[in-house]
């Protein structure tokens, strides 16, 4: 790995765009269980409560 001082922001650009597939698919499974914690979190419980009012 390369340490910060090595750091260029062209390299950076040309790593991404080399693992553009790899990353989109990172990025949808982050996004699905980031929606599932949500779902089972927040909103499941907040439906229950407001349908145990009425």
């Amino acid at each position: 790995m390369q340490s910060l001082s090595n750091w260029s922001p062209r390299q950076a650009i040309r790593t991404l765009n080399a693992r553009k597939k790899e990353l989109f698919w990172a990025w949808i499974a982050y996004q699905s269980i980031k929606g599932l914690i949500t779902t089972s979190l927040i909103w499941i419980p907040l439906i229950m409560l407001w349908l145990g009012q009425k």
